[in-house]
């Protein structure tokens, strides 16, 4: 019974671990040109490399926000 109890237990704390994983769709190839902190939200400002398109913003993990500078091109920054 006890280890019916474990295991059950440890089934879901991997369910709510994967639960848990942010998945923001991909921004626009470009350079940053901003970043945002809206609370726990963040966000990048990129102005992409495709000519007349203007800058767009788009909510990414905090780790991509941490490791994407402004001037950085994006996704590189993500990617290294």
């Amino acid at each position: 019974m006890r280890r019916l109890a474990a295991a059950l237990l440890v089934m879901t704390a991997f369910a709510s671990l994967a639960g848990c994983a942010q998945d923001f769709d991909r921004g626009p190839d470009g350079q940053v040109t901003d970043k945002v902190k809206d609370g726990k939200k963040f966000y990048l400002v990129v102005k992409p490399t495709k000519k007349g398109d203007g800058e767009k913003k788009f909510r990414v993990s905090k780790y991509d926000y941490h490791d994407c500078n402004r001037g950085s091109k994006y996704p590189k920054c993500v990617d290294d």
